[in-house]
């Protein structure tokens, strides 16, 4: 795990996720194909007499099923066709529905892709067991180049683990609280800033009678992480500097403490504990609540889909937290190659490329992707992003977040178990059911079991 002091992931500029398979270009694999260790792209690719490889690349549904995969296929297409034609690539789009269970079947199979994109804490889980390859190669191309700087400031030291390169961000998948603007407008209110002001502006916009309910969440089932999101914004939810486990602290009380507040107000609806995040999106496109939390990408569908515009639906910016801090989870996604590729340097150069030339993943007409693309340059240049909808995430979140592993400036193993084994839900569910002493147990509880997964992966 690494030991290094805490980074905020800031925007330096003003910037701000069907299953296909389509086997791009031709030309068959050939076993006989280089194997060289992890880390090493020497080989030049596209050359006419180069030997054909073929690579396995797994994706995930990060978009619209009749826009994405087209999209990608293009971009890959290009590559075979133009960059690298010795290269054939069998592309695949994963539902979300087992995705991990599909490819840590494939891993165990010895079946695994030479190229994927996952889930966000996805090279970490195999760098474990080192399935991730080395791909510092990528990292170190960049530095020499002078385009390092194309993403936000240490994202490319997040995927450090264990002095190994073992991902490179794809996209940025925040959360977010959204309000409805002009709710709190015919009332005379202003949207809160601090905890304090945050309860009594939704208690004041309460009203059980008809049915409106001031802040509504998931809690169970895609729930989308509000303790985890609120509680990293609260100075870190999970880990001290040297990496140990954090978890039973005076700052995750906090947190309990504040959405116990906001229930005994009589602010959440009833049944809460229970809510998926659909449950609470519901709600809110019902005129039912006033807050609601969820994916800052889905923006772009209240005020194109769902009927509202940026002028009655706008996002909180985090609150100034009672520790003072005043940050937003920044949920992060990587590309990665698996050690067990027979073609790690093929790999690496079309994931290089693919990097730098995915551009249209996030074009409107094209790619429709409901994130955010982990390059700034993309984010400069495409119209997409220049939108209201888009600005709206990209200033008030974007630049103010940090990731679930702060305050360590690299991801961890550890914090995908937090997050698979639900921390943030048995968080949350003790928060509203029990009375403090629960709380304090649950959080000494989950602080053991953390430090003993800490030991044992990081």
């Amino acid at each position: 795990m690494s030991k290094r002091n805490s980074v905020v992931f800031c925007l330096l500029l003003v910037v701000a996720m069907a299953f296909s398979m389509v086997g791009c270009s031709s030309g068959p694999a050939d076993s006989s194909a280089s194997s060289a260790p992890s880390g090493d792209a020497s080989t030049s690719a596209g050359t006419d007499n180069a030997e054909p490889v073929t690579l396995e690349f797994w994706d995930m549904a990060w978009g619209q099923a009749e826009k994405y995969p087209p999209a990608a296929e293009a971009i890959i297409e290009k590559y075979t066709s133009e960059v690298a034609p010795n290269v054939s690539i069998n592309y695949t789009n994963l539902p979300w529905t087992s995705w991990f269970e599909q490819y840590s079947t494939a891993v165990a199979s010895n079946g695994a892709p030479d190229v994927a994109i996952g889930g966000g804490f996805m090279p970490f889980q195999f760098a474990v067991n080192d399935e991730a390859a080395d791909i510092s190669w990528i990292v170190d191309e960049w530095k020499k180049e002078g385009t390092d700087d194309d993403f936000l400031e240490g994202m490319l030291d997040y995927y450090v683990y264990h002095d190994k390169v073992v991902g490179i961000p794809f996209n940025y998948d925040p959360r977010a609280t959204y309000y409805r603007a002009d709710m709190l407008e015919e009332k005379g209110l202003q949207c809160p800033t601090t905890y304090d002001e945050f309860i009594s502006v939704t208690k004041q916009m309460t009203d059980r009678d008809k049915g409106i309910y001031g802040f509504a969440f998931g809690v169970v089932s895609d729930s989308a992480g509000p303790f985890s999101n609120y509680a990293t914004g609260n100075g870190g939810m999970l880990y001290n500097e040297d990496g140990s486990a954090n978890i039973n602290n005076e700052r995750n009380l906090q947190v309990m403490k504040f959405f116990r507040t906001l229930l005994d107000e009589g602010v959440l609806p009833e049944g809460i504990e229970g809510y998926s995040g659909p449950d609470a999106v519901k709600l809110f496109n019902a005129n039912q609540a006033v807050f609601c939390y969820k994916g800052v990408g889905d923006y772009k569908n209240a005020v194109t889909t769902d009927g509202f515009t940026t002028d009655q639906v706008k996002i909180m910016p985090p609150l100034k937290s009672p520790s003072g801090v005043q940050k937003a989870q920044l949920c992060v996604n990587g590309y990665m190659v698996f050690e067990q590729s027979d073609q790690k340097q093929e790999a690496m150069k079309f994931l290089k490329w693919f990097s730098e030339n995915s551009q249209d993943l996030w074009d409107s007409d094209k790619g429709a992707q409901d994130g955010f693309p982990a390059r700034l340059s993309f984010m400069n240049e495409l119209d997409e992003f220049q939108k209201d909808y888009r600005q709206e995430g990209i200033t008030k979140i974007l630049n103010n977040g940090i990731t679930l592993c702060y305050p360590l400036l690299s991801g961890t193993p550890s914090a995908s178990m937090a997050e698979g084994q639900k921390y943030d839900m048995i968080l949350m569910q003790a928060a509203l059911t029990m009375d403090e002493a629960g709380m304090k147990k649950t959080l000494e509880d989950l602080n053991t079991e953390f430090q003993q997964i800490i030991d044992e992966q990081d």
